[in-house]
């Protein structure tokens, strides 16, 4: 298992709206963090493992998969964290946006991740589902 399990961060991905995307040995986050966590993670939905500023996403997918999974996560927490929904409402939400996303990129898939285009699609989907403006 190595230092992945320490530290199961492999390499950054880039960024999406502020926030870091990481490639994360998954094997080593579910030997030893959290034996569920599948495909990706947010702070919305793994507080105790996920720091705020960043998105995990599991080394076993491809390209194609990893861009989907990264959308799902930045919509599943904001969901969570500026729209106050709890994990199973928000996921729904995010499933909603990932699927015709899959669908689009189908047209013409990505060999690697590819930040600019979950970077559009986050762009459009905070258009339509702005944060709640706060009481002064």
């Amino acid at each position: 298992m190595g230092d992945h399990c320490e530290n199961p961060r492999m390499r950054t991905l880039g960024s999406v709206s502020g926030l870091k995307i990481y490639l994360v040995c998954g094997q080593c986050v579910r030997d030893a963090i959290d034996l569920e966590f599948t495909m990706g993670g947010n702070h919305g939905a793994y507080p105790k493992y996920v720091p705020k500023g960043e998105i995990w996403l599991d080394d076993a997918m491809n390209g194609f998969d990893a861009t989907a999974t990264c959308l799902h996560e930045l919509v599943e927490r904001d969901q969570m964290l500026h729209h106050r929904l709890g994990y199973d409402r928000a996921h729904v939400v995010a499933n909603s946006f990932e699927r015709p996303f899959r669908k689009e990129m189908a047209k013409k898939p990505p060999k690697a991740f590819d930040a600019k285009r979950v970077q559009a699609a986050f762009d459009a989907y905070l258009k339509k589902h702005p944060a709640p403006r706060t009481a002064r």
